[in-house]
C-alpha cells in the first residue's frame, strides 16, 4: 500500500514539474520596434517632413498590428513619443528584455534627389562606400548625445578607422536576420512599388550591440519628392506597417513553427485616396501618351501584346513629353499609377532589347528599372516573360 502511494506521489510530482505544450506556448515571443531618431534628432529632412515623424508613426502602426493579431507576441518600443533615445539605450532596451527580434525603422536621403527605393539592412562590414555612407549617417545620431564618447567605447562615426570595431562582430544571428530582411523587403516592395534596392550589410551601431536577429529598414527617400509624398500619407504608412507585419509573421511562423495568417485579421484602416484633379484624372495603370518612333525604324512585332519599357522618373504633376529633361531619351511615354505620373523610355518586344535601353538611360537616371505591360495593363517582368513562352 505504501509502495503504491509512493509511486502515485512520484508520478504526480513528475507531471507537475514537466511543462506542457500549453505552458511552453505561454512564454511570449518578444519583438522590439525601434523608431529611428526622435526629439532634437530629426533625422533626415524632406521638403516638408522629418524622418523622426515618419518612423514613429509607422512603428506605432506596426506595433498595433502585431499586438492586435499575434496573441503570443509581446511588443516593446524603444520610444512611443517624440523623445530622444540614445543609440546605446535602444540596444540596452532590447537586451535587457531578452527580446527575440529587433526591427529598426528609418528613412533615407541622398544628395541625388532622383535616388529612390526601399532597402533593408543587416549587420555586417561595409563592402562599398555607399553602404558606409548610409551607416555613417545613421550612426551620427550618437553625436547628438552629451559625452557620447563614454557610451560608445571611443567610437566616432566620422573617423576613417571607425569600421574596424565592427570586424569583431559575431555572425551568430546573421542567418535569421537575413531571413527576416528578405521577407520584409519582399512585402515592402510589393506594397509601395518603390525601386527594390535589396538586402545590404553595413556597420550600424544599434544592430551591432543587440544580441538577437535584427534588421534596419530604410522605408524610402525623403529627399525624393515621389517617395516623400508616399511616405508622409497616413494611409500609405498603414500599408507599409502592414507590409512589415506580413514579413514579420512569415518569419515568426518559420522560426516558431506557428501558423499565423500573414494577412491581419484586425487590419489598420485604409483612408480613401484623395480624388485626382481634373488635369490628373486618367485611370490607374493606363498608358496615356507615347512619343511616336521614327517611321524609318522597322515596325515592332509584339507577342501576346507584351512589351517592355524602362521606367526612369515619377512625378505628382504631369510633365510634357517634349520637356528638355527627356532630351536624348528614346520613345518617352508615361502612365498614371498610385496618384503619380510615371515616365518610361523605349517600347520593346523582349526584355533583352529593353535592357539595352536601360543601360543608356541609367547614364542619366541611375535608378531606372525595367517594367512590363500587356497592352495598357502593367504586369511584372516575370509575368511578361511567362506570356512570351506560351
Amino acid at each position: 500500500m505504501n509502495k503504491k502511494l509512493g509511486l502515485l506521489l512520484c508520478l504526480a510530482f513528475f507531471f507537475a514539474c514537466t511543462p506542457t505544450n500549453a505552458q511552453s506556448d505561454q512564454k511570449p515571443f518578444k519583438v522590439v520596434i525601434d523608431a529611428g531618431h526622435g526629439g532634437h534628432d530629426s533625422g533626415c529632412l524632406g521638403s516638408r517632413s522629418k524622418e523622426k515623424d515618419v518612423c514613429l508613426s509607422t512603428a506605432l502602426k506596426l506595433g498595433k498590428l502585431i499586438t492586435d493579431n499575434c496573441p503570443n507576441v509581446k511588443v516593446i518600443y524603444t520610444r512611443k513619443t517624440d523623445v530622444f533615445v540614445e543609440l546605446y539605450r535602444r540596444a540596452q532596451i532590447a537586451n535587457t528584455n531578452k527580446a527575440d527580434l529587433f526591427i529598426s525603422i528609418h528613412c533615407n536621403a541622398a544628395e541625388n534627389h532622383s535616388a529612390s527605393g526601399t532597402e533593408t539592412w543587416v549587420m555586417g562590414l561595409h563592402k562599398s562606400e555607399a553602404n558606409l555612407a548610409v551607416a555613417r549617417t545613421e550612426n551620427a545620431a550618437m553625436l547628438k548625445e552629451k559625452n557620447y564618447e563614454n557610451n560608445y567605447e571611443g567610437y566616432n562615426p566620422n573617423s576613417p578607422e571607425a569600421s574596424i570595431i565592427f570586424s569583431l562582430y559575431s555572425n551568430a544571428y546573421l542567418t535569421n536576420s537575413i531571413l527576416l530582411a528578405n521577407k520584409v523587403q519582399k512585402n515592402m516592395v510589393n506594397t509601395n512599388h518603390f525601386t527594390n534596392r535589396g538586402i545590404k550589410q553595413a556597420g550600424f551601431w544599434v544592430l551591432y550591440k543587440v544580441a538577437m536577429p535584427s534588421i534596419l529598414i530604410e522605408l524610402g527617400f525623403l529627399s525624393n519628392l515621389e517617395n516623400e509624398k508616399y511616405l508622409t500619407q497616413d494611409a500609405n504608412q498603414n500599408q507599409m506597417a502592414t507590409a512589415i507585419y506580413k514579413g514579420f509573421v512569415e518569419y515568426y511562423n518559420t522560426v516558431t513553427n506557428h501558423h499565423l495568417e500573414s494577412t491581419p485579421a484586425s487590419p489598420l484602416p485604409v483612408s480613401e485616396t484623395p480624388a485626382a484633379t481634373e488635369q490628373e484624372s486618367p485611370q490607374p495603370q493606363q498608358t496615356t501618351e507615347t512619343q511616336r518612333p521614327s517611321p524609318l525604324l522597322p515596325e515592332k512585332t509584339f507577342t501576346n501584346d507584351v512589351h517592355f519599357k524602362v521606367q526612369f522618373l515619377s512625378s505628382p504633376k504631369k510633365i510634357a513629353l517634349t520637356d528638355k529633361r527627356f532630351k536624348n531619351i528614346p520613345e518617352v511615354g508615361c502612365f498614371y499609377e498610385n496618384s503619380l505620373w510615371k515616365y518610361t523610355a523605349g517600347d520593346e518586344p523582349t526584355q533583352a532589347e529593353a535592357a539595352n535601353i536601360l543601360k543608356e538611360v541609367k547614364k542619366v537616371y541611375q535608378d531606372a528599372f525595367l517594367v512590363a505591360f500587356q497592352g495598357d495593363k502593367k504586369i511584372t517582368v516575370a509575368e511578361a516573360n511567362a506570356l512570351l513562352k506560351k
